[in-house]
């Protein structure tokens, strides 16, 4: 009773954790009670353990949950309890705790206690004899004339028929003709077979007016569950049991805690039909489909968002869609959530983004998406699926590949860099040549290429090989450029970008080649251009740093 009325103090207070101890000074023989409490309209399921100097867990956590009504008012809080034992004279300690609740955090301060030797918390008292006169004998009286309240708890469902993945409303009532200063789930319900989500019970719950069985009670919601049954067939939500703290009524009354359970609540679910594609959402939904750039340049990325918005059991849904384009490269997509749960069920929206990036010019197209989904009212699987979103990709002639492809499909020379798409881009606005300047160009590009030939063909008769010492040259300076990354706050696409032109610069083209340095080469660079094009939703360091240290592995295996 004494946490009850502890609680009932502490009605419409604002959220608040609260760490205490039974004792400030113990004995090394004796045992510690921590209770971490916290209140509000935000109740984890689990506080975070303190750090313990000096002491250690021995028991715990016991949890109970709290409600009371004072004046109309209803509050709520959760109590873990631990059983500790100090381990040396000294000094302990108990160390702060934090607790998020909701979008903040509350901390409750650290706790001293003093460790002594041997034992100095008092023993418990022994038990009265029955001896009526070794007792105040109102208090005899008091109980002879005590009456037994007149009040009982009820679970309520919104239905008692509906689909697997299907919202079920189940309300906890309390019934009551008296006062109440305090209640608590003595035993929580299980719910077997149900996905369950926690709902907010109303801040002040004027009650209502409610006959039952000719009787006149004054009815309040104490709790409320959003339950989604996950199996087909007969199923039963166990009863509860709610000890009820009762205020003094009268000079012969000292008040005290009842307890009341609920009955059970069987419901009947029926089976959603087996159909190809199906998502498992049930509800009521639509899908769409948008990029942020329908226009852009060969070698840029776009971001397809596949949008599902409705009514329904959407966190059940994890699976995107499969999303194939010819002629551009898809990437897994990102997941972005915005669900709100409530007593008609859970609205909001699903969003999955692709990062799409084209390897050909001219118009590609992102194909109709779909979304199946199982609408109760209709009672069978609903398609919605999206119009095709067209893409068009300006650079080269139509139909050319792009600068840098996931696998190199131009040849390069061995120890130079291929060009990437900054570098190109920076070339064509700083040399606007004219036809003129090009045919000049060629020209030289072919005197070039020749004395090239000439000095590689010299090389080898001089040397007695194909390369000379070229390559290692180039795998000591692809080193170099490789232990860069993750250095001097290079961003994400920099960083990337590094290491896939330096892998290119030492491998060149790998087209046609199917052996195992090819397809290492290739799958690194899949996970490079997967974290260059990958929307900026957090700290690629780390990764960056892990593929850096994976390329160094191929150069120095296949270089």
């Amino acid at each position: 009773m004494a946490a009850l009325a502890g609680f009932a103090g502490r009605a419409a207070a604002d959220d608040v954790v609260r760490s205490e101890v039974d004792a400030r000074k113990v004995g090394l023989h004796d045992q510690v009670q921590l209770t971490i409490t916290v209140e509000g309209s935000h109740l984890p399921n689990q506080a975070p353990m303190p750090a313990l100097t000096n002491l250690q867990v021995v028991g715990g956590p016991a949890v109970s949950t709290q409600m009371s009504f004072v004046n109309g008012h209803m509050s709520q809080s959760r109590s873990w309890t631990y059983a500790l034992e100090p381990q040396a004279v000294g000094r302990a300690e108990v160390g702060p705790v934090t607790v998020k609740l909701g979008s903040t955090e509350t901390s409750a301060p650290a706790i001293p206690i003093e460790v002594v030797a041997g034992s100095v918390k008092p023993q418990p008292a022994p038990q009265r004899s029955n001896d009526i006169f070794d007792e105040d004998p109102f208090s005899r009286l008091g109980r002879q004339r005590q009456a037994e309240p007149r009040l009982f708890v009820e679970a309520k469902p919104s239905r008692t028929r509906l689909y697997v993945g299907e919202p079920l409303l189940l309300t906890y009532y309390l019934y009551t003709q008296t006062g109440v200063s305090g209640l608590q789930l003595a035993q929580a319900p299980q719910f077997q077979g149900f996905w369950a989500e926690d709902l907010n019970s109303p801040e002040r719950p004027t009650g209502e007016a409610i006959t039952v069985d000719g009787v006149t009670y004054r009815r309040f919601p104490v709790m409320m569950k959003l339950l989604f049954p996950t199996r087909a067939g007969r199923l039963t939500i166990p009863a509860a049991t709610l000890s009820i703290g009762i205020p003094r009524q009268s000079f012969f009354d000292v008040g005290g805690v009842v307890q009341r359970s609920t009955k059970p609540v069987t419901v009947e679910v029926r089976p959603i039909p087996e159909e190809p594609g199906f998502s498992g959402a049930v509800g009521h939904f639509r899908a769409d489909a948008s990029v942020d750039r329908p226009n852009l340049s060969l070698g840029d990325a776009a971001t397809l968002r596949f949008k599902v918005e409705g009514s329904g059991n959407l966190k059940w849904v994890d699976r995107a869609p499969e999303v194939n384009v010819q002629g551009a490269k898809v990437y897994p997509p990102q997941v972005k959530s915005d669900l709100r749960a409530s007593s008609a069920g859970i609205s909001g929206s699903r969003t999955w983004e692709f990062v799409i990036v084209p390897q050909t010019s001219g118009t590609i197209e992102i194909p109709s998406l779909a979304f199946s989904y199982f609408d109760p009212s209709k009672e069978r699987v609903v398609r919605s699926e999206t119009p095709p979103v067209p893409l068009r990709v300006a650079g080269g002639a139509p139909g050319a590949a792009a600068p840098v492809p996931m696998t190199a499909t131009a040849p390069a020379l061995r120890g130079g860099p291929l060009p990437l798409r900054a570098d190109l881009e920076l070339g064509s606005r700083s040399f606007p040549f004219s036809g003129k300047a090009v045919a000049v160009a060629a020209g030289l590009a072919l005197v070039l290429h020749g004395l090239l030939w000439g000095s590689g063909r010299l090389g080898q008769l001089r040397l007695g090989g194909p390369r000379g010492a070229a390559a290692p040259r180039s795998t000591r300076s692809a080193l170099r450029d490789l232990e860069r990354i993750g250095r001097d706050g290079m961003s994400k696409e920099k960083a990337a970008g590094l290491i896939e032109k330096t892998i290119h610069g030492v491998f060149g083209s790998l087209d046609g080649q199917e052996d195992e340095r090819a397809r290492a080469v290739r799958d690194l660079l899949d996970e490079v251009h997967s974290v260059r094009y990958a929307p900026q939703l957090g700290d690629y360091s780390e990764k960056l740093r892990e593929l850096a240290a994976h390329a160094v592995e191929v150069v120095r295996r296949w270089a």
